[in-house]
């Protein structure tokens, strides 16, 4: 996956990557050598992915992969372990940038959704601006779009759709004819999201997912079973914490709102 970045006068070009264990090796860095050298060079990359290529231990994969990357002046930016699975630690997953243009720190987060730990780095040097808004798109449904789509479904002659004898085609006419109209009645409009999104998030919840990484780093470190228990019957509680205040919150927006299927 490959997106594309403009901040003042750069442009950053992040490169996600997954490379399978059991994939071609030499297919993946020819492949992996073509696309970096088609991409403009006047833009800064940053390639990071699961390339499944162990950075603790000195292999000549290792040093392949770091040959092709370092001709187009990337270097590994990862120095801890990002997978640990029992007694076993590896450093698989890593990030590669320009060491020698930015100022930069890598760190990893530990978030408990997988045996992978996720990395951050942090370009100290750059900043980019973040929009207050956003603006997305959603269907104008009120009392008159739906009498209207009522209206239109009432009036629309059906015959020409059954006459087929094939029931594949009477059900893609039928589907449509139905979203044909659906996509008239109600139309699409903008609206700007608020910033707020999660106002359920507590301050208590909050504590509680703090505790929660606390509890699964314990268990994942000293290996001990009655903690891993713990941990678990921890998520489990919580997890019913999050989903009862995500509905409160739904359940009084919706009983105070004037306009309750908008709000719903």
């Amino acid at each position: 996956m490959c997106s594309k970045i403009k901040h003042t006068n750069k442009n950053f070009i992040i490169i996600c990557i997954y490379r399978s264990p059991t994939g071609n090796f030499t297919y993946f860095l020819t492949k992996l050598e073509i696309i970096l050298n088609e991409l403009n060079i006047s833009n800064e990359f940053i390639t990071c992915g699961d390339f499944n290529i162990d950075y603790i231990k000195d292999s000549s994969r290792k040093n392949f992969l770091d040959s092709i990357l370092a001709s187009l002046n990337l270097f590994s930016t990862v120095r801890f372990p990002t997978r640990i699975f029992k007694d076993t630690s590896t450093q698989i997953d890593n990030i590669y940038v320009n060491i020698y243009k930015f100022d930069f720190s890598v760190y990893p987060v530990i978030n408990g959704l997988s045996d992978h730990d996720a990395q951050i780095i942090a370009l100290t040097d750059i900043s980019t601006s973040i929009p207050k808004q956003s603006i997305s798109l959603i269907r104008k449904t009120d009392d008159n779009t739906i009498k209207n789509f009522v209206y239109l479904l009432s009036y629309k002659n059906w015959e020409n759709v059954f006459m087929e004898e094939d029931v594949n085609i009477v059900y893609n006419n039928s589907v449509n004819t139905y979203v044909r109209i659906f996509y008239a009645s109600f139309p699409l409009v903008k609206i700007k999201n608020s910033q707020n999104l999660k106002s359920w998030l507590t301050k208590g919840i909050k504590i509680s997912c703090l505790n929660k990484r606390r509890l699964y780093l314990n268990y994942r470190n000293i290996k001990n079973p009655t903690l891993k228990k713990h941990y678990k019957r921890y998520c489990q509680t919580l997890s019913k914490v999050i989903t009862a205040a995500k509905s409160l919150h739904c359940n009084k927006l919706v009983s105070q709102s004037d306009n309750k299927q908008k709000t719903t």
